[in-house]
């Protein structure tokens, strides 16, 4: 996005909205800007579709409000149903 001084500003933007499952897996601690911060992880289950094969580690996703870093992605029954992505989440709330 310009930032109208010649230069620009990265953002996250909208990709999809999609019905998930979210099953939390484990939590641990990791330290964050100095101090320790909750790293809590899961797996994030999601109806196959053209849109959600692309998702990646590139992305992240939202869920209830909170910012999940997508780590991995899987399709279990390698028949194109259901996607699950291993998530953790950043420590920030969505705006």
């Amino acid at each position: 996005v310009s930032d109208g001084a010649g230069g620009y500003t990265l953002s996250w933007q909208e990709y999809v909205t999609v019905w998930s499952q979210l099953s939390p897996e484990r939590a641990r601690e990791k330290i964050q800007q100095g101090r320790i911060a909750d790293a809590a992880a899961g797996v994030l289950r999601v109806r196959s579709s053209t849109a959600t094969r692309l998702i990646d580690g590139k992305y992240r996703v939202v869920v209830d409000g909170v910012t999940y870093n997508v780590r991995g992605a899987a399709n279990p029954d390698q028949r194109n149903d259901m996607l699950e992505f291993v998530v953790e989440t950043d420590g920030t709330q969505a705006g």
